[in-house]
């Protein structure tokens, strides 16, 4: 009867292991579709606010990159009441657009009787520090309205108001993307808040490769330790061991999503200090196992 028992509790280890794993999976899957959602911009235009005569407006965020320090975002426009022509989104009277972007133009004209083509802004990052890699956050400002274009004798644009219904989404890997009305909004003056921060999966990966980095290096000291305490002897296989963890320990840093060059936070928590600590290690055992021997006995 003991024997039935015995032989019974690891088939049942195995089926709680892997109703846990299942859970585990299942857990982690959802929790993906719903970073997807929660990461990507969205903001919804307010067309009762801007009129029936207004421009509809929509956004794309098509890049982000804190690194570079700018994010595209591809602008495409729809004229409705007294500035649609027809069918087709043709314009009924000139229009210029100007939009705050970093680099390229700045001004965009539209003609009358033809359609509004796209318009892709670089949108400079003026806050944030991605050297606080995994932790960074960074904010930039969108911000563009429409005048009516000069007369052909250069005369001044009117003062026209050309309200503007916008709306905001955009998704970039390893990255959430927030976006918001500023203050300054109005009408007829878009200005939006963009904020970008690590996803919560980036963020999740990094501060797990610097806990296993720090488990690795917990490890090889307590192999040193015990080496240097005589309860261990000096294999040639450690300084393969060593050696490799030196060199995969760089290769395992660069491996975090969206991670900048050398000297970031992360490097500070984790990666510097393994790398020093993996290096004296494999010193320390290779000048042993020369002054005292594979045993720690020294020379006879």
């Amino acid at each position: 009867m003991e024997e039935t028992t015995k032989s019974k509790k690891p088939m049942m280890v195995g089926i709680i292991l892997l109703l846990i794993f299942a859970g585990l999976y299942v857990f982690v899957l959802n929790a993906y579709r719903n970073e997807g959602a929660n990461r990507a911009a969205e903001l919804t235009a307010d067309t009762a606010k801007a009129g029936e005569n207004r421009i509809d407006v929509s956004g794309r965020i098509v890049t982000a990159d804190p690194i570079k320090g700018d994010v595209v975002v591809r602008l495409e426009f729809s004229p409705h009441g007294s500035f649609a022509s027809g069918d087709g989104g043709m314009l009924s009277r000139d229009l210029d657009l100007y939009v705050s972007s970093a680099t390229g133009k700045n001004v965009h004209e539209f003609k009358k009787g033809k359609r509004m083509n796209p318009v892709e802004a670089v949108v400079e990052i003026y806050d944030g520090e991605p050297m606080d890699y995994p932790f960074d956050s960074h904010s930039a400002e969108l911000s563009f309205f429409f005048e009516p274009s000069a007369g052909k004798g250069g005369e001044p644009a009117s003062a026209e108001a050309i309200p503007m219904a916008v709306e905001m989404r955009g998704s970039v890997a390893g990255l959430r993307l927030d976006t918001e009305i500023a203050k300054e909004n109005t009408p007829d003056h878009a200005v939006i808040d963009i904020g970008i921060q690590r996803a919560t999966t980036a963020v999740f990966f990094s501060v797990f490769i610097m806990i296993a980095m720090w488990a690795l290096v917990i490890g090889v000291i307590s192999l040193v330790y015990r080496v240097f305490a005589g309860h261990r002897k000096i294999e040639i296989s450690m300084f393969s061991f060593l050696g490799a963890l030196l060199f995969a320990f760089p290769a395992l840093r660069n491996s975090q999503p969206g991670t900048p060059p050398i000297g970031t936070m992360s490097d500070f928590l984790a990666f510097f200090w393994a790398e020093v600590i993996i290096a004296l290690s494999l010193l320390a055992v290779v000048l042993r196992w020369i002054i005292r021997g594979p045993g720690g006995d020294g020379p006879k």
